[in-house]
């Protein structure tokens, strides 16, 4: 399967936050911590780098990443805080900062798509989005507050318009046919991706740097 035909809502978020991660000009073959994920799909979108998978569950007080403090250049969380409960989510972007030695990029979905998947939820039954009702979506102005506090540099930046990512999966799940489904992805995200990262957005992603990590870690 070429990275194209990966579903549009993966390959959104995979191709921002690589383009993210390419600008920071990275020795060849670093490692890139991709915290809350379940393959290595990210890691197609990275073929320069090391991209290292990881599952564990990060709560406080004390489980959290096994990794030294600053031992990974990136640590990446996308689409995993919303997943997080509120009262957790303070130590688990700790976490991710205290690892990184050059750079965070987290992604999280916007309170302003609260709407659409909850449409898309009462249609599809998705277990993903019902977690995402469960905990709330994360609020940016507190998650700046977080990074602020933790000392990052940050930048938003909007991924994924809402409105298109509200149609796309509405129309992924009346298509059953695996390949038929590649396709559609395929066509969308070779055609439309470039036109996506903007307001209002489905997403947001976020690249923080740790001030004075100006070399590769």
């Amino acid at each position: 399967m070429s990275l194209a035909q990966l579903g549009f809502d993966r390959y959104q978020r995979f191709r921002a936050a690589a383009d993210l991660i390419q600008g920071l000009a990275l020795e060849p073959g670093r490692e890139v911590l991709d915290v809350g994920s379940h393959d290595t799909a990210f890691a197609a979108f990275l073929p320069g780098h090391r991209v290292t998978p990881c599952e564990r569950i990060i709560r406080p007080p004390d489980q959290g990443l096994p990794q030294a403090d600053a031992s990974v250049p990136v640590v990446c969380a996308l689409d995993v805080l919303e997943h997080v409960a509120p009262a957790g989510r303070g130590f688990f972007l700790a976490e991710l900062a205290r690892v990184a030695s050059r750079a965070v990029v987290l992604g999280f979905p916007a309170p302003q798509a609260a709407a659409a998947e909850d449409l898309v939820l009462r249609l599809t039954g998705s277990p993903w989005l019902e977690q995402h009702r469960e905990h709330g979506l994360p609020d940016p102005a507190q998650v700046e507050a977080h990074l602020d506090r933790l000392g990052l540099a940050w930048q938003r930046l909007p991924n994924a318009c809402l409105p298109s990512w509200t149609a796309m999966m509405l129309l992924m799940y009346g298509v059953r046919d695996q390949a038929v489904r590649g396709q559609i992805s395929e066509f969308f995200n070779q055609n439309y991706y470039a036109l996506e990262n903007r307001e209002p957005a489905y997403r947001y992603l976020y690249l923080c740097r740790k001030p004075g990590a100006e070399d590769d870690g």
